[in-house]
Parts: structure tokens; C-alpha cells; sequence
């Protein structure tokens, strides 16, 4: 009997889960081959090998290096799961928050993270419009942490499962209000305001997991009862995948050439 791929497994899954709700609960009707579909299923497939390529490399390098806090390792692995797994969420939200507000506010790294803004339908399938750059930075950014303050195995697997699970609960496009979650976990009523086109601060809603951690650092925004008119960036949505994967190297290209005609002028 021939197998079915894991790759194909989980868009499989993810069709079966999203499309249902996002037909019955839609907060912007979009058609099923909505515009820029195709490019996004070509980041599904590139991801996925991506990510599990990535994984496997932050293992080998986690093993090969020396835990520089050996006696706070043993005592995090010696912790009960359930506590494991919230210290980690708040570590990896964390580390997470950090790099994404560099991406928004380092020009370099925006030329990456802008492909991710591109989307002018936010669903369940634009959660893997990401750049192999930034996706290979923000998951070591994440994972190294963990790996180093000895986090059980059984710890990382869940943490991995529920990173990806809620990557696509906060982009679907639902208008389902979730009165007390909504301050304590990441729902779409919330990040949906990350990929406003015109957000009202600079940088907004930059957590994924963890909202509080916005509310900390003065970037959290979330009108009662709304959600964004528009969505994306000044970028093509029409881009094919290759196209965007060559955009930020461009614009860096464009930038040494500036910068070097202007000291030859000068």
C-alpha cells in the first residue's frame, strides 16, 4: 500500500480543519483561490523541508555544544512537564518578540520580513508566506534557547506542536471573539492588527503566543469588536515564490551600489 508523504499529511489536515471555518465564520469573504494561493502553497512545501532541516541542524549543534548553566539545566529537566512547558512558551515568545522587532525596525532585516506582510488575505495558508531566511533566524532564535537551558525532549515536542498549531489558529481569517482567551493566548482578533496596512503604531502586536508580552513592552494594540479593513505591504502579491525569494538580496544589492557611488563621489 503506498504511503502518504507527511508533507502532503499536513496540508491534508490543515484543508480539513480551515477551510470549514473559515467558510463559517469568515471575517473577510475571500475566494477559495484567493490571489497569491499558488505562491503560498510553493512556501508550504519549501518550509516544511526547511523547517525540518532546520530542526535537525539546532539538534546537532545543541549536542555538540557545551551547556554554559549545567546546574540550572539539571534543575529545569527535573521539572514537572506541565511547568516545562509554560516556562517554554514564555522563553520562546520571548526570543521571538525580539528578533520580530528587530525585523520591523533594522532595514536589512525588513527586506526579509516584509515578504511575510506581502499578503493582502490574511488565512491559514498565508501563515507560511515567510522568507527560508527569516524562517531558519526566528527558529534558531527560539529553539537555541531551549536546547541550552536543557528543556526535556517531551517539552520540546510539544512546545514545537503548539508553535505551529497557533501560527495558523492567529492568521485564519475568523471573526470569532474569544473574550478572556484573547489576553492570555494570541488569537486572530489579535494578530490580524500585526499585518494591519496602515497599523496605528509602528511596530504592533509583535508576540505570537503570548499577548501580555506586547502589553509589557508598549506594542500591543487591540481595538474592542474590530479587525483591519486592509492587509500587506507595498509588495507585489502577485510575486511567484522566486521572485521573493531574490527581493531582499536585491534591495541589499541596490544599497551597496548607492552607498558605494556616493563615496566615489565624494
Amino acid at each position: 500500500m503506498l504511503e502518504i508523504p507527511n508533507v502532503i499529511k499536513g496540508i491534508l489536515i490543515l484543508v480539513f480543519i480551515f477551510l470549514p471555518i473559515e467558510k463559517i465564520f469568515a471575517a473577510h469573504q475571500r475566494n477559495l483561490f484567493r490571489e497569491g494561493w499558488f505562491t503560498d502553497l510553493c512556501y508550504y512545501f519549501s518550509g516544511y523541508f526547511i523547517g525540518h532541516g532546520t530542526t535537525s541542524l539546532l539538534i546537532v549543534f545543541a549536542l555538540l555544544s557545551q551547556r554554559s548553566m549545567p546546574i540550572l539545566s539539571s534543575f529545569i529537566s527535573q521539572q514537572p512537564l506541565v511547568l516545562q512547558v509554560t516556562v517554554a512558551i514564555f522563553i520562546g515568545d520571548l526570543s521571538f518578540y525580539i528578533i520580530h522587532r528587530l525585523m520591523h525596525t533594522v532595514p536589512l532585516l525588513w527586506q526579509f520580513h516584509a515578504i511575510h506582510h506581502s499578503s493582502t488575505n490574511i488565512d491559514w495558508l498565508a501563515t507560511v508566506r515567510v522568507h527560508p531566511f527569516e524562517q531558519i533566524l526566528t527558529k534558531a532564535c527560539q529553539m537555541i534557547p531551549l536546547y541550552w537551558l536543557g528543556f526535556s525532549t517531551e517539552t520540546l515536542a510539544i512546545y514545537a506542536i503548539f508553535s505551529s498549531a497557533i501560527a495558523f489558529f492567529i492568521h485564519a481569517n475568523i471573526r470569532v471573539r474569544f473574550p478572556i482567551l484573547k489576553w492570555i493566548i494570541a488569537t486572530p482578533e489579535f494578530h490580524h492588527w500585526h499585518h494591519d496596512r496602515y497599523p496605528k503604531l509602528y511596530a504592533q502586536n509583535l508576540a505570537v503566543q503570548l499577548p501580555f508580552i506586547d502589553y509589557i513592552f508598549g506594542t500591543f494594540y487591540m481595538p474592542d469588536r474590530e479587525l483591519p479593513e486592509q492587509y500587506g505591504t507595498e509588495l507585489n502579491t502577485k510575486t511567484s515564490y522566486f521572485d521573493y525569494f531574490i527581493y531582499p538580496f536585491k534591495s541589499l544589492l541596490k544599497s551597496l551600489f548607492i552607498a558605494v557611488a556616493n563615496c566615489v563621489r565624494t
